[in-house]
């Protein structure tokens, strides 16, 4: 069974923020990785066609793929998990969100569905599906 990660996007203001700090990351580490201080429980499930979805601006906004979870060793010592994503932002429906700390798993049946390519804002997109139109 798959299943999947939401994670807030901490500092990024807009999709484009995060496309930006995530080009800094491949560059200096060669992949997308994103370092957390716990490693999922449910990693096979993750593996197996997951996606983490980022909130931006308490809006489910956009997903990538789960590649891989790898074991790290923080400097101190402790332990901590990389979770590997795909090269690929794909937007989604924006849906509301209620923040909080860390990552939660998202069940396959309340992720928001993927948007096809949009010419609108992510604002205008966000807008719609307040109406009920997107």
């Amino acid at each position: 069974m798959t299943i999947h990660l939401k994670k807030l996007a901490v500092g990024i203001i807009s999709i484009d923020k995060l496309i930006d700090r995530q080009k800094m990351i491949m560059d200096n580490y060669g992949e997308i990785v994103h370092i957390t201080r716990n490693k999922p429980k449910r990693e096979m499930e993750l593996v197996q066609g997951g996606s983490l979805f980022w909130i931006i601006k308490r809006q489910v906004c956009v997903r990538q793929k789960i590649l891989n979870v790898k074991h790290l060793i923080r400097d101190d010592g402790k332990k901590s998990a990389g979770i590997i994503l795909e090269n690929k932002l794909v937007r989604v429906r924006p849906t509301p969100m209620k923040p909080f700390q860390g990552w939660r798993y998202y069940d396959t049946q309340d992720i928001p569905p993927d948007i096809e390519d949009s010419n609108f804002s992510d604002e205008f997109n966000a807008e719609l599906s307040k109406l009920g139109l997107y």
